[in-house]
């Protein structure tokens, strides 16, 4: 029985300081509204430049680099292992060392797919859905579906 006990304290423990590893980094945020839950392991670059709405859960194993500015609306899901960075390097030599920052705006009750990647300067309309895997290199319209790599719109969505 006690075995047990000492269990049950170590699982209460654990899930006290995933709690807590959680709700630090939302507090890094710029802007954070009501019920935004990151999910551990995720990575975030530049935290104090993300603004966030309510209704927010980002997935495990995403990796954000948010140093040109990421805003999130409302009621976005973020599937795991996505990418969304606010920062490249330049096209033309040097690369090395060199970066350029573009904000991101991801708009109200969008989904972002597992493993879809998120390039600087893109804005994600309004009910927008990103397909798992897919690449957004340009803005995605309101409502609309996007899919492959670049991505591209594959279905309009009623509002």
């Amino acid at each position: 029985m006690s075995r047990l006990i000492d269990k049950i304290q170590w699982l209460i423990r654990l899930l006290k300081k995933r709690r807590i590893q959680r709700s630090s980094i939302v507090s890094k945020f710029a802007v954070s509204g009501y019920a935004v839950r990151v999910r551990m392991p995720t990575i975030i670059y530049n935290p104090e430049k993300i603004f966030v709405g309510n209704q927010v859960d980002i997935g495990e194993f995403c990796h954000i680099r948010a140093g040109g500015n990421l805003r999130i609306g409302n009621r976005v899901l973020i599937a795991s292992h996505a990418i969304i960075t606010t920062q490249g390097h330049p096209l033309e030599p040097p690369r090395w060392g060199v970066t350029k920052e573009s904000p991101i705006s991801i708009g109200d009750d969008v989904w972002i797919g597992a493993g879809a990647v998120v390039l600087p300067g893109v804005r994600v309309g309004d009910g927008a859905v990103i397909s798992a895997g897919a690449v957004v290199t340009r803005d995605v319209p309101d409502n609309s579906v996007v899919a492959g790599v670049p991505a591209k719109e594959i279905r309009r969505l009623k509002k």
